[in-house]
């Protein structure tokens, strides 16, 4: 009577464990690279939620090829795991659009609205029986708080690389993406950001993208430095192609702001580009007053443009005659090279390619004041820096390069300088006597600049028939829209939040792909063994069970 109790009890509890199952989520994070595990950051910031959240998947299906299944499920693990440790409600709901909206015209409705959240979808071309099955997913999620929406798109990486690691980089970058659009929603101290206006003539509507991008997270201000006796009060300054000289006031004010602890982003032009009409482009050299400044700090932008042989955008140009009409192709066009990010910095990790155009190589100089440089954009190594004056003719585009010409290695173009800045007006006659008083020779705090030689990498096209700006780093040529964006604010980020939120970017999922041609070999072997053990185990514990109660019982 007893055993009968005994397992009547037992199988109760194994019953009342199965059916708890769906609803108990416990792990252990055993994993080398502690991919379970959410940063401090993530979770600092959960503790300060306000106010209940909706976070809608629309990743979802059970027909999702391997990989999209993959990040599927890493994305419901980081959202549950963010569930669990938010003190505030977190609703999770995952949508299916062929199955909630059944009606083309409803979901192409819903489609349209994801698109507007920066969410479009993705087509997969899968095989089915011998046949091309194309199938749309949204690798996205939408996070709703009260009435504001942010949409967060998950498939992220370098398109450059293969699929797999494009689906490996969107893992490894899941709680960072879902963090900041949380963070999009919350209300929090803003940072400000001033913006030198009087320095560039830039049309504003190329300037909308990145207002529009930077303008969710911080406070921007158009700042005329030649008409502010200092840049206190701002957080972070940035300079986008300028093109009038700055003053020696004006290097002053730049200085002082950067030696007392403050940030900048500068994108600059290393040369000026000037179009022959019908013939190609000419390079002179640009002097904008900034190139002592950045000498003294420890770099050198150099007067020339990058030509990338192996990495680059495509234009559209005359190839010939088809009939009586002009023969129209998209060729290769070296002057416009796709930059990649440096890997070992948060701000580049598993970023795809930067759109850049004419852009110029920075060099480091030894002996400078012993601020730390970290390279955050590249080019390939099939590179040709050309020294201004020089000419492009458009009739080089196209062809097979010489790799005799294209021997200039890879080339930076963009650097971090961070630390105690030195001030350049140390032992140096100040621009104004009246300035003495506040000027400060060593930094008070340690401060942070960001170079680029491209002016172009920060603003947006215009649409010709729309008359509109065209999403930042779009190739209206190859209808791809590259990382320009995510470069800029997670440059923004690193500058400005204490590089918190960019602590969840320095997880490392490594790719442990099984070898094919062994398993292709040895794919009877593999089923066999598979076969074979869990059931050979489980007669092993049968008998030993047998044999534990065999002696119990004899005894």
């Amino acid at each position: 009577m007893k055993k009968l109790r005994a397992w009547t009890l037992l199988i109760s509890a194994g019953l009342l464990l199965l059916l708890a199952s769906p609803y108990i989520y416990l792990r252990w994070d055993l994993s080398e690279e502690k991919k379970f595990t959410l940063s401090e950051s993530t979770l600092s910031t959960l503790q300060a939620l306000e106010g209940p959240i909706r976070i809608k998947v629309y990743l979802a299906g059970n027909d999702l090829p391997g990989g999209f299944q993959r990040l599927q499920k890493a994305t419901l693990d980081i959202l549950r795991d963010i569930q669990r440790n938010s003190p505030q409600t977190i609703t999770l709901e995952t949508v299916n659009l062929y199955e909630e909206y059944p009606f083309a015209e409803a979901r192409d409705q819903q489609i349209f609205v994801l698109d507007s959240l920066g969410l479009p979808p993705t087509n997969l071309v899968n095989n089915e029986g011998g046949k091309q099955v194309q199938q749309m997913v949204f690798p996205g999620l939408v996070i709703e708080k009260g009435d504001k929406k942010a949409g967060v798109l998950l498939l992220k990486g370098n398109q450059l690389a293969s699929p797999q690691e494009v689906l490996n980089q969107s893992v490894e970058g899941l709680e960072y993406e879902i963090m900041q659009g949380i963070q999009s929603l919350t209300e929090t101290d803003r940072k400000k950001i001033g913006f030198f206006l009087d320095h560039s003539r830039v049309p504003a509507i190329k300037q909308l993208g990145l207002i529009a991008s930077l303008r969710k997270s911080y406070d921007l201000y158009p700042v005329d430095l030649s008409a502010s006796s200092t840049l206190e009060g701002l957080d972070a300054i940035c300079v986008i192609q300028p093109d009038r000289k700055f003053s020696k006031e004006d290097q002053y004010k730049i200085d002082q702001f950067l030696v007392k602890g403050g940030k900048g982003i500068f994108f600059l032009e290393g040369v000026r580009v000037d179009t022959i009409q019908g013939q190609g482009l000419v390079s002179s050299v640009m002097d904008v007053g900034l190139e002592e400044m950045l000498y003294r700090y420890g770099l050198r932008l150099n007067a020339n443009w990058v030509k990338d042989a192996q990495l680059s955008g495509m234009i559209p140009l005359e190839v010939g005659n088809f009939g009586n009409k002009a023969n129209l192709q998209l060729m290769p066009w070296p002057a416009f090279p796709l930059l990649t990010g440096n890997p070992a910095s948060v701000i580049t990790k598993n970023l795809d390619a930067i759109y850049g155009k004419f852009v110029s190589s920075i060099d480091t100089v030894s002996g400078s004041s012993g601020l730390k440089k970290t390279p955050l954009l590249v080019t390939s190594a099939y590179t040709q820096a050309q020294k201004a004056p020089a000419t492009l003719p458009f009739a080089s585009s196209g062809k097979d390069f010489n790799p005799a010409q294209y021997k200039s290695g890879p080339q930076v173009i963009s650097y971090l300088l961070e630390g105690e800045f030195q001030s350049i007006f140390t032992n140096r006659p100040l621009p104004q006597d009246s300035l003495t008083k506040g000027f400060v020779a060593k930094s008070e705090a340690p401060g942070a600049l960001i170079i680029v030689g491209d002016g172009d990498l920060a603003l947006n096209g215009v649409d010709p028939n729309t008359k509109g700006p065209s999403p930042l780093g779009f190739d209206p040529f190859a209808k791809h829209t590259f990382a320009n964006r995510d470069f800029i604010l997670n440059a923004f980020h690193y500058l400005l939040d204490d590089q918190k939120a960019l602590l969840a970017r320095n997880k490392n999922i490594r790719l442990r792909p099984l070898d094919k041609v062994k398993v292709q070999e040895g794919r009877s072997y593999y089923q066999l063994l598979n076969v074979l053990v869990p059931v050979g185990f489980g007669i092993l514990i049968s008998l030993l069970v047998i044999l534990y109660r065999k002696r119990k019982y004899e005894a």
